[in-house]
């Protein structure tokens, strides 16, 4: 493969990552994106809007044709199937791969007719569709494509960049982390709410919340009025660098998101071996079965959150074997390298597609 355009936002680290793979290995890697970014190696073309907003998205529709007249790429991929994928599947770009991320099929088309509309349309003119997690491919089968032929591509986790500890701190007070961002959606607020339990059921915590978002201020509230504020530290958004150290010198992980596509965070914490505590949602249940590997528990419940983090404190043997578990589930099935292999064989299969005329 000589040339491939992503449809996608240039500034999504997944974009990023798989631009930056396909760079290094020589290709010619260009995006079409609604917001401007700087890749070094990487052709980035912003979509017009005509000052329009989202209804100037239809503007998109002819420029992509005549970027992909020009470039030729050898694939296209475009990215979360209500947005740029439908609007590359209008734009009748081929060899189209489509992938979807997660709420634009798992929640988007139930929203409303225009939304499944956009959804099928996308999924239906595609020659391969991928999603980030297995639970969402019936999902994109209802909206009418037969579920043997859509698969799913993790996002995938740098293995050999999340590693854990060669040995592990004991130390009284625990670690907890925290790395999804401050939207509603991932519900960190109930994190704080079980913190405060568990320090009235007497268990010291040191909690590591890594993220930003509209709610920071008032998770800071919530933490000051909980009494929280020695045990607790925002760190804001951090590199890789910097989140794959506190993650190895973590505890315990939680996840707290309410609906999730692939949980690259839950991904890396396991990487790390650090015992993950998830809501009980499809794409953690894919990767923790309770009791074994981690723990689950009722998404928002502050309550049954608090009683998971007291059992996970209190058993330090089930925390160091669910780690070497982990470990290798990630190796085996996360690993981003595994990942690449993987959407390599569809964009493969999205090429013969189109070159038949199926």
């Amino acid at each position: 493969m000589k040339r491939i355009l992503y449809v996608s936002d240039a500034l999504s680290i997944h974009t990023r990552r798989w631009a930056e793979h396909y760079r290094d290995q020589g290709v010619d890697v260009h995006i079409a994106s609604f917001r401007k970014a700087s890749i070094p190696g990487v052709s980035i073309h912003q979509l017009p809007t005509g000052g329009l907003g989202k209804l100037g998205y239809l503007l998109a529709i002819p420029f992509l044709r005549r970027l992909a007249s020009q470039l030729r790429p050898d694939v296209i991929h475009a990215q979360y199937v209500t947005s740029y994928g439908f609007l590359a599947a209008m734009a009748g770009l081929r060899p189209l791969v489509l992938t979807a991320w997660g709420t634009d099929v798992l929640i988007s088309p139930k929203e409303s007719k225009l939304m499944c509309w956009l959804a099928r349309y996308a999924v239906r003119h595609a020659d391969a569709v991928t999603t980030v997690a297995q639970h969402m491919n019936p999902a994109v089968a209802r909206l009418g494509v037969p579920l043997e032929e859509v698969s799913a591509v993790p996002f995938g986790v740098d293995s050999q960049r999340f590693v854990p500890l060669p040995d592990r701190p004991q130390r009284e007070v625990l670690r907890l982390i925290s790395t999804r961002n401050f939207a509603p959606i991932y519900s960190v607020d109930t994190v704080i709410a079980a913190v405060a339990t568990c320090a009235r059921r007497g268990l010291r915590l040191s909690v590591h919340l890594v993220g930003a978002g509209e709610l920071r201020e008032a998770l800071e509230r919530q933490v000051v009025e909980a009494g929280l504020s020695d045990c607790v530290e925002f760190h804001g958004h951090v590199d890789h660098a910097r989140l794959a150290a506190l993650l190895a010198d973590a505890d315990i992980f939680v996840s707290s998101a309410l609906s999730d596509g692939n949980n690259v965070s839950l991904n890396e914490a396991m990487a790390c071996a650090c015992f993950p505590i998830a809501t009980n949602i499809p794409a953690n249940a894919q990767w923790i079965e309770d009791g074994k590997n981690g723990l689950l528990y009722p998404s928002g419940d502050a309550d049954a959150l608090a009683d998971c983090i007291v059992r996970a404190a209190e058993d330090k043997d089930q925390r160091e074997h669910a780690g070497r578990l982990n470990r290798q589930i990630v190796e085996q099935r996360a690993d981003w390298r595994v990942c690449v292999d993987r959407m390599n064989i569809t964009y493969a299969q999205a090429i013969t597609n189109a070159r038949a005329g199926v």
